[in-house]
């Protein structure tokens, strides 16, 4: 399975890790699984780790679609971590479509999973509230 997550209660994180070839249907299924988990907790944050990603294959309606979807509240981080420049403008393209959307909720794209985590951290949002 290309995207699994960990919910961490007492960090009030979502660790959602994705490898190999990243598609809609991944994500969508992801999406459900997640809506069901009895611990998801949509006021959690979610750090997306995407190191694993070797290919994505999502159009740029696809990518859309996703970031219209609102699993996560207005609140809510989201921290995406890439590791090729295609993956950083593929989660971008995210980024500014969920901006769009008028959803305030707060998206960042990383290149190194560390600086991701490091922006999810409790002292690191207080400073930036």
């Amino acid at each position: 399975m290309p995207l699994s997550f960990v919910i961490d209660k007492q960090r009030r994180r979502v660790t959602s890790t994705a490898s190999g070839v990243l598609s809609y249907s991944d994500i969508a299924r992801h999406q459900e699984r997640l809506r069901n988990d009895p611990d998801f907790d949509p006021n959690f944050d979610q750090l997306f780790d995407g190191t694993g990603v070797t290919n994505i294959a999502l159009t740029v309606d696809e990518i859309r679609t996703v970031a219209r979807q609102h699993i996560f509240t207005a609140g809510s981080r989201q921290a995406f971590a890439t590791n090729s420049d295609f993956a950083y403008g593929m989660a971008r393209m995210f980024e500014i479509y969920r901006e769009a959307s008028g959803a305030g909720r707060l998206v960042r794209v990383f290149d190194k999973l560390e600086e991701a985590q490091e922006w999810l951290q409790p002292t690191r949002q207080s400073k930036e509230a």
